[in-house]
């Protein structure tokens, strides 16, 4: 009888063990966890250096006599292929900090300012291109309009009473300054590509300088370890 009970409690005793042992298990929450989420693939600053070299590849030229101011078509159409470059380069710059993410307290002082540099060539790179680039490219693909009443048509009723009926319409608000917008952007169009791939560059080469540096701080930390 002794035996039964002593069996019963060990069995007893081992079955709470083993849940004990499931429980740690579901609350342990591994390290450097991420989202897991559907279609979803974090890029690494690789990939995004990458992206922004074949992003480089698709800026518009510029043909050997220019760009006819005169054509509304094919001035809008480069303008909309350069815009097209520079909204994708700077959604993928917009992932270069959850790339580089690290705790304050994981990251080395050298590795600090390496992120800083990178974080300052990268804000210049954009602000460039948006002081010098990207309003040229707004005034003609974006132009002020304003509502205007194209036509007006008055019917009148059985009761006798009358309704008013205005067709609007949209209207470039100054047709002279949408012409001169045109002339600039063909004028400037060969230093604008030039500006664009300038800084496109810059960006891969800093990123590239970037990698580069953390991997030397990173092989001096494990050097500064060994014994």
């Amino acid at each position: 009888m002794a035996s039964t009970v002593v069996a019963s409690s060990k069995r007893k005793s081992e079955e709470n063990s083993s849940i004990s042992n499931k429980n740690a298990k579901k609350k342990k929450v591994p390290k450097n966890d991420s989202l897991e989420l559907n279609n979803y693939v974090a890029l690494s600053l690789q990939e995004i250096r990458e992206s922004i070299v074949d992003v480089a590849k698709r800026v518009p030229d510029v043909p050997a006599k220019g760009i006819d101011p005169s054509n509304d078509d094919i001035v809008r159409e480069w303008a909309t292929e350069l815009k097209t470059v520079l909204e994708e380069f700077n959604l993928l710059l917009m992932c270069v900090s959850p790339a580089t993410y690290k705790w304050g307290s994981e990251r080395s002082g050298a590795a600090d300012q390496n992120l800083t540099m990178l974080s300052n060539e990268l804000t210049s790179a954009q602000e460039q291109i948006a002081s010098s680039v990207m309003p040229r490219l707004t005034n003609v693909l974006s132009p002020m309009v304003e509502l205007v009443v194209k036509q007006s048509k008055t019917t009148k009723q059985s009761d006798g009473t009358k309704i008013k009926v205005n067709t609007c319409s949209q209207q470039v608000a100054d047709p002279a300054f949408i012409e001169l917008c045109r002339t600039i952007l063909c004028r400037n169009a060969k230093m604008l590509r030039q500006v664009v791939l300038s800084n496109l560059n810059k960006v891969s080469v800093c990123i590239e300088d970037y990698l580069k540096a953390t991997k030397k701080d990173s092989n001096h930390d494990r050097s500064g370890f060994s014994y």
